[in-house]
């Protein structure tokens, strides 16, 4: 399997810092003639445009790390920090995190375009140079799309930088999405197969009608980006080049263990990392797993919001995805940088080794010696609405330990230790080198494009159509546990298409919840639904009780409610901010032709 940071390590290694985004100078592009006397130096430099994608500024952190934090499911510390802030949905332009995931984008913006200019002056075959240039531009197409799902209109620059031009103002979305179509298009002429961690023909296609997709959904020629999404997605579905995994839980498995789905048909683009790199590896372990969790450096600094594990756990009641997609128990260690973890007790998993977080809980056994621990799960079965529960059904447990059971809500509702929260499961890597995750990272799988080619087929009244599409993904989720599950069942070729638009929206979270793509997804509808969704949080009962308590303690980590926290509705401004990242103040300083009144809605006063 490839390894395609340790090339453009080499790459990254030759870059200076910059005022702004849009003035690199890629060491390579100073003496093309060089680096491109041969398709093997070019090659070398194509790398390089990859390993962009896996700096810590891009995918290897930034670009999982904002995305996941500023969704509206995640939790950081109540300490006024940008985390907090993008939790919160309350970022500002002067975000630290939010400057960092740009300038990431735009260093493989500029990395591109200074490859596309030096191949095209170059004199390598007409072959080599259709290659090499769709594969670049399929990675400018993807920083560009990053760019404009985060942050809106962006500057729009499709040549190389230099020490002039690099005032620029924002250029209107549509403008982008022009560029990122043809972008993909140029990349839907290379090979059909590639090597792991690099584009092919396939990938453009399928991508491109995520393009349309989204055009769609942001109301640029509508209905011409309905019509053209799916007929490429047409074409890449009838290929039968991709297909679902079988093993769910192996797409998201360490690269290292027998677990991890090799070579999936599913994966459409994934960036691929090695945890021996001191130079572009994968954070994602690292920022988002508990202390003391993995046998490297852990410090729990993200959480999953409660409400985002019920909304799940309720819809869909054994749904083997669950566990996948949230961690809610490890083997324990002393501390951080603990190779080994305690000695484990049993075949599996247990109260004797492990940890165990919301919603599940170990204790003392009642009547059984001090060193007897059990573990307890919230009684979902017993609550009207298992997405909610209330205290006063869980009041009424008469089942074992009733007494540990229903002394829970008070355990998850006041502020302590790490473990009142899931984690990202699918980040989560327990043989972590220090920081680096043994992880690959999917962009884009198979399951996502049928989950949006079903919203285009619904969106163009051929609803039973776009049931079968779904059906396939929830066929997968209840078939990809160790035993066939009850849950996710499929959806009545009779439901309307305002309930398969609703159905949809939500599936897309629970099949894709802590990958990249979420914060896309959780906005791809617009305020309604994503007020839909945030008022599941201000809804929530324990996560209502929790912000009731933070008053009462000087811990900073406990839920909290959005903007006024209201349970009804939320303002439409708040709403309409918060469809968008503010443009950064980095940016907005050394660009002379952004100010502070050119910045998104909500972060231009």
């Amino acid at each position: 399997m490839k390894r395609i940071f340790i090339y453009g390590a080499i790459i990254l290694s030759g870059f200076a810092a910059a005022t702004s985004c849009l003035d690199e100078k890629p060491v390579y592009s100073q003496n093309s003639q060089v680096i491109f006397s041969s398709e093997g130096n070019a090659e070398l430099a194509l790398l390089g445009c990859y390993g962009y994608l896996t700096e810590n500024t891009a995918f290897g952190q930034m670009w999982q790390e904002v995305p996941l934090v500023a969704s509206g499911l995640a939790w950081s510390q109540r300490n006024g920090d940008d985390g907090d802030h993008l939790a919160s949905l309350a970022a500002t332009p002067g975000n630290a995190l939010v400057s960092s995931a740009w300038k990431g984008m735009y260093k493989v913006i500029s990395e591109c375009n200074a490859f596309l200019e030096s191949m095209e002056r170059s004199q390598l075959s007409d072959a080599a140079k259709t290659q090499m240039m769709g594969e670049a531009h399929f990675l400018r197409g993807l920083a560009y799309y990053n760019l404009v799902s985060l942050f809106g209109d962006v500057p729009l620059k499709t040549v190389a930088s230099s020490s002039d031009g690099i005032e620029m103002p924002r250029a209107p979305k549509n403008e982008v999405f022009d560029v990122i179509v043809e972008d993909m298009i140029a990349a839907s002429k290379i090979s059909a197969k590639s090597s792991a961690g690099r584009a092919n023909s396939w990938a453009a296609k399928a991508f491109l009608g995520k393009v349309y997709y989204k055009m769609a959904m942001l109301d640029i020629n509508r209905e011409e980006n309905l019509n053209n999404a799916k007929t490429v997605f047409d074409d890449v579905y009838a290929s039968k080049v991709f297909s679902l995994e079988d093993n769910y839980a192996g797409l998201f498995a360490p690269y290292n263990t027998p677990e991890y789905a090799a070579n999936s048909k599913e994966v459409i683009f994934q960036l691929n990392f090695n945890s021996a790199s001191t130079v572009c590896y994968n954070r994602g372990s690292n920022r988002f797993a508990p202390q003391a969790s993995t046998s490297g450096v852990n410090w729990g600094t993200y959480r999953v919001a409660k409400y985002s594990y019920d909304l799940h756990n309720g819809t869909y009641p054994g749904d083997p995805r669950v566990d996948v997609n949230f961690l809610t128990q490890w083997r324990s260690r002393n501390g951080n940088n603990q190779p080994a973890p305690k000695t484990q007790v049993g075949d599996k998993l247990c109260p004797g080794d492990s940890t165990y977080a919301y919603p599940k809980r170990a204790y003392k056994a009642e009547g059984q010696p001090a060193t007897a621990t059990v573990m307890l799960k919230l009684p979902y079965d017993i609550f009207s609405d298992p997405t909610n529960p209330v205290k006063a059904e869980l009041d009424t447990y008469s089942g074992p330990y009733p007494a540990i059971t229903k002394g829970m809500w008070n355990q998850y509702t006041i502020a302590g230790n790490a473990e009142k929260w899931p984690y990202f499961g699918k980040l989560y890597d327990q043989g972590q080198v220090a920081q680096r995750a043994n992880k690959h990272l999917i962009i884009y799988r198979y399951a996502e494009m049928l989950l949006i080619m079903a919203d285009v087929y619904n969106e163009l009244d051929l609803t039973p159509k776009a049931v079968e599409f779904a059906n396939e993904v929830l066929y997968r989720a209840r078939n990809c546990g160790a035993t066939v599950s009850a849950q996710p069942a499929d959806w009545s070729k009779s439901l309307s298409k305002e309930q398969v638009t609703e159905k949809l929206y939500f599936e897309r979270l629970f099949e894709l919840m802590g990958e990249p793509c979420i914060y896309d997804m959780v906005r791809i509808r617009g305020v309604k639904y994503l007020e839909k969704l945030l008022l599941r949080n201000n809804a929530h009962n324990i996560t209502i009780d929790a912000n009731n308590t933070y008053g009462t303690t000087s811990d900073r980590f406990l839920d909290r409610l959005f903007d006024n926290g209201s349970k009804e509705s939320l303002p439409a401004d708040f709403l309409k901010k918060n469809l968008l990242l503010p443009i950064p103040s980095s940016e907005i300083d050394a660009n002379a032709a952004i100010s502070n009144s050119d910045n998104n809605f909500g972060y231009n006063s």
